[in-house]
C-alpha cells in the first residue's frame, strides 16, 4: 500500500482495501478498527501492543521515536521534518501536505511555521532519516503527462526537499534530479523539468511532459520572481 493511499485513509477520504489490512496490522502495528471503521487512534501505541524488532535501533541524535512514545501534536529537532520509528526498523517520515484546495493558503504562509504545522501530513516510509526540509504538493493538472512512466499525473503526490537560497547560487543538480517543485512569487506552484539553469544569471527553463506544446510550451523563470525550489524525490499515485 503506497503512502498516498494511507494518507488519504487518515483523513477518512479512501477506504483501504481488506488484502492490505491484515499487512498493516501485523507489520506496523495498525489499529484495525481504524482501518476498517475510522475509529480512531490509527495506530496502537501502548506499549504491550508495539512489536519489537531485534534489528530496530533508537538514536538519541534523532527525532525518531517509537510508536509506543509519540504524543501529538507531534515535535521534531532541528526544524527538520518528524519521523516516527516503525516497530520493523523502518521510519515513518510526516511531510506537510499541500492538496490542491490549499495552494493558495500555502504562497501566502508557506513562512509561516504555525501554518505550516496546521497542514495535513503525507506519511512515507523510508529506511534512515534523512537530512534536510520536505514538502508535499497535490500535482494538479496535465502538464507532466506524457504516458511514460515518468509522467505525473492529476492527483499524484509529489514529495520535493527543499534547496535553501544560498545554493541557487551554485548549479542546480538538474542531471541528478529531473523534476522540481517551484514556487513562484506570480504563478504559484509548478512541477516542471529544468533543462537549463545558467547560475550567472540566475536563470532557469522550465520544460514540460506533455508533447502538446501550444499549450506547454518550454519558459525561462528568474531565480527572482521564486519563493522556493524543491528537488521531486518522490511520487506517490493513488489507486486509478
Amino acid at each position: 500500500m503506497n503512502p498516498s493511499q494511507l494518507s488519504d485513509a487518515r483523513r477518512g477520504l479512501r477506504e483501504i482495501p481488506s488484502k492490505y489490512i491484515d499487512v498493516l496490522v501485523e507489520e506496523y502495528n495498525a489499529n484495525k478498527e481504524f482501518l476498517q471503521k475510522g475509529v480512531e487512534p490509527m495506530w496502537n501505541v501502548y506499549q504491550s501492543n508495539v512489536k519489537k524488532d531485534s534489528q530496530s535501533v533508537t538514536n538519541e541524535n534523532t527525532n525518531a521515536k517509537h510508536l509506543a512514545e509519540i504524543h501529538y501534536p507531534l515535535e521534531s529537532e532541528d526544524d527538520e521534518n518528524p519521523y516516527i520509528e516503525l516497530p520493523n526498523g523502518q521510519m515513518m517520515m510526516l511531510v506537510p501536505l499541500v492538496n490542491e484546495y490549499a495552494r493558495n493558503g500555502y504562497l501566502a504562509g508557506f513562512a509561516d511555521p504555525e501554518y505550516i504545522e496546521s497542514l495535513p501530513k503525507h506519511p512515507l516510509i523510508v529506511n534512515k532519516r534523512h537530512s534536510g526540509k520536505y514538502m508535499a504538493f497535490e500535482s494538479v493538472g496535465d502538464s507532466m503527462f506524457d504516458g511514460s512512466h515518468e509522467s505525473i499525473e492529476d492527483g499524484d503526490i509529489v514529495t520535493g526537499r527543499d534547496l535553501p537560497r544560498h545554493h541557487w547560487q551554485n548549479r542546480f543538480h538538474i542531471n541528478q534530479y529531473k523534476k522540481w517543485v517551484i514556487v513562484t512569487k506570480n504563478d504559484g506552484v509548478l512541477v516542471k523539468q529544468i533543462t537549463k539553469h545558467d547560475f550567472e544569471t540566475g536563470i532557469i527553463v522550465c520544460h514540460s511532459l506533455n508533447p502538446d506544446k501550444d499549450r506547454y510550451p518550454d519558459f525561462e523563470l528568474h531565480l527572482d520572481e521564486v519563493d522556493k525550489m524543491l528537488n521531486v524525490v518522490n511520487i506517490s499515485k493513488p489507486v486509478r
